[in-house]
């Protein structure tokens, strides 16, 4: 495959316009060139291949994100309710991810954090048990969630 019809197959996973896809890739006539780039079962295939990881890293980074979302620190949710006068640029070097909404009232700020029980259970339904197919407990999901993180040295066994 010529270096010109991969980046097509790459911008097609990016664009999904067959049109645009071509035109990016540098061909002069990106109509007649998509229509015959796509009858090809080598580039169709390299199409599939390419989804298919950009998929794999999608739902990878979707565990991360419920994972970090679970078990991850709320410390940095806890600046904008202390601090006085937070400018907007200190705000970028916080990590947020665990924050559902912020609120300024006439009594202070008030921070509503993301639910960690629904996000493991969503981790656990997601990934299951080892060896087991489906989803478990609740209960098992924080055991296993436990056992990962004792294992990376975050909490003692006495912590759980």
């Amino acid at each position: 495959m010529k270096k010109k019809e991969k980046e097509f197959c790459r911008q097609m996973t990016v664009t999904a316009d067959p049109v645009r896809a071509a035109r990016q890739a540098g061909y002069r006539r990106p109509e007649k060139s998509a229509a015959q780039l796509l009858a090809r079962e080598d580039i169709a295939e390299e199409i599939r291949r390419l989804c298919g990881n950009l998929r794999s890293v999608y739902e990878s980074t979707a565990l991360c994100g419920l994972y970090r979302l679970a078990c991850g620190g709320v410390g940095d949710a806890l600046v904008p309710v202390f601090s006085e006068n937070l400018l907007p640029e200190e705000l970028g070097d916080l990590d947020l991810s665990c924050v559902s909404e912020i609120k300024r009232t006439d009594k202070g700020v008030e921070v509503k954090l993301c639910d960690r029980i629904k996000a493991m259970d969503k981790l656990f339904e997601l990934i299951g048990a080892p060896g087991e197919q489906g989803t478990g407990s609740l209960l098992e999901a924080m055991v296993l969630s436990a056992e990962a993180l004792s294992r990376r040295g975050e909490v003692n066994s006495g912590d759980i």
